[in-house]
């Protein structure tokens, strides 16, 4: 089995000619023939890739279902952020907006919003859902057990990861449901 490459490609490291990463220029740890399928692998699956942080793509396989039965609409205000904090919000969300995330609102349905510092210095916008969470009927779909997954792996010699670039927002919500997952902030309801 080859040993696993951890690589991660930054936004501004991408080739401008197939939308890849630079990094697939080397593969200095496979030889020529796996560097050769795993390039044409991702050309042929380049459109999968977030080339920026404003291309964070939508999964239309599916669309997230919020079961809240018949309980009444939560509605929760907005947190008080430091002064200092409250540009970083206004940014954040006009990003979203201009990238297609968000929209307004004027449901009945309001979360209050969290801004979390990254180990990187940059902020994630985070919605605390703890309250619709409580209300939400679960589903009671078993996942999958490990080891029936590991066995799945045998005999397995390429392995990846992989991480969804903003994954949260990628998948739709029913349009039933949308003004459940509404948010709150100093500058309204979206």
């Amino acid at each position: 089995c080859e040993p696993v490459v951890d690589i991660v490609a930054r936004p501004q490291e991408f080739s401008e000619s197939i939308r890849l990463p630079l990094f697939l220029e080397n593969l200095e740890e496979l030889n020529e023939e796996q560097r050769t399928a795993v390039k044409e692998w991702l050309q042929e699956f380049q459109n999968l890739f977030s080339t920026s942080d404003s291309d964070v793509g939508l999964c239309n396989m599916t669309q997230h279902r919020i079961n809240t039965g018949n309980h009444p609409p939560i509605k929760q205000y907005p947190r008080r952020l430091p002064l200092a904090k409250k540009e970083e919000e206004e940014r954040l969300v006009k990003e979203m907006v201009d990238n297609g995330i968000i929209e307004e609102s004027s449901g009945t349905w309001a979360s209050p919003i969290v801004l979390v510092k990254k180990k990187d210095g940059s902020t994630r916008f985070c919605v605390d859902y703890r309250k619709l969470n409580e209300i939400t009927i679960k589903n009671s779909y078993p996942l999958p057990r490990i080891d029936d997954t590991l066995d799945a792996l045998k005999g397995s010699q390429w392995f990846s990861t992989l991480d969804m670039k903003s994954g949260y927002w990628q998948v739709e919500i029913q349009p039933e449901d949308k003004e459940k997952t509404a948010f709150t902030t100093g500058q309204g309801l979206w």
